[in-house]
Order: C-alpha cells, then structure tokens, then sequence
C-alpha cells in the first residue's frame, strides 16, 4: 500500500517561551540539552538512550521547530493572546509519543488532519473516517499504539482505535520469593 503524507495542527495552551522554559528545566532530568552550531539551535538528547536518538530543535521569534529522530517534525507557533498552534508532519499514531518533546497541554476539539492528496485540514474524525477507507476497513497495525495518543487528545480518537486491552500498557510483573526464576 502506498503510503500518504499526513499532516496535523492543534492548539496548545503554552507559548514557545514556556515551551523553551520547560526544555532548560529538563535539563539533566529527562535528557541532556545541547547547543547547535548557533544560539538558535538546541538538542535534546534522552538521558541512558543512543546517541542518535535526540530532538532537533530550531528557534525563532515566536516559533519553534521541533525536528525527531525518525524525521517527523512540529512547528510550534505562537498565537495572537495566548497559546501556541501546533503542526505537526507524520503518522496519526506519533501526535506527541516523543518522549523527548516537553509536554503540550492540548486544547480540546482543535485537532485536525489532512493528507498529501487533500486541498485542506478537516476535522479529525472526517481524517480517520476516510484513512479507514483508505485501509478498506482493514486495522493500521500501529493503531495499537493509539490509545498513549487518544489520552492526549482528550479522547478525540476512540472511535477509531482497535478495543483498548489493558494489557498491551500494563508491563507484567516479575515474581519474587522462592518460586521465582532466576
């Protein structure tokens, strides 16, 4: 199946300086920040994680661009008053997963979408609605990644998502006493 670019915008109740306040204070906590080769580029890099899993991240007068490891990218912009517009280029299911990004409170029924091959963004249940069709009813095997999404975009996505199974999140537990393998 021939993959199609998607393309994602929502709003967030931060602003890029809170953004950028958020990524100084993270610093030696949740990863490492490092400088580019100048004052406007930074990198974030995850404490215990590969080198080459970090975030690029570009800064400019009111907008950041957040570039992932798997190329995917955000380009946050502020808004007239309050907040930020967020747009994001990627697959559905990676909508905020980096866990490298600083977290973005999201403002509820702003998610859109569009494809490569829309002329505009449409609200997100018209986006999911017609990438099921483009899928012939058949389940993404990444939407069972979905639901660490759904909970951010206060739920927006249920209809969508294959039944949550709580064991797919729950990590098993390990046993212990004199039973346990060692």
């Amino acid at each position: 199946m021939k993959k199609t670019k998607s393309f994602f915008k929502f709003d967030i109740t931060q602003t890029t300086s809170v953004l950028l306040y958020k990524i100084e204070q993270g610093d030696g906590r949740r990863w490492i920040l490092g400088s580019g080769e100048s004052d406007n580029v930074l990198f974030l890099h995850e404490i215990k994680r590969p080198k080459e899993n970090f975030v690029h991240i570009e800064i400019g007068t009111g907008f950041l661009k957040f570039t992932t490891v798997h190329g995917f990218t955000y380009v946050v912009e502020d808004k007239e008053g309050d907040g930020a517009e967020v747009r994001f280029h990627g697959p559905v299911n990676a909508l905020l997963t980096q866990s490298l990004l600083p977290r973005m409170t999201y403002v509820p029924e702003t998610l859109v979408g569009m494809s490569g091959d829309m002329e505009d963004f449409v609200p997100i249940g018209e986006f999911m609605e017609l990438r099921e069709k483009r899928h012939n009813g058949e389940v993404n095997p990444q939407d069972k990644f979905g639901w660490r999404v759904n909970m951010k975009f206060n739920n927006e996505l249920v209809p969508w998502l294959p039944p949550f199974n709580g064991a797919m999140r729950e990590k098993p537990k390990k046993k212990v006493g004199k039973f346990s393998r060692k």
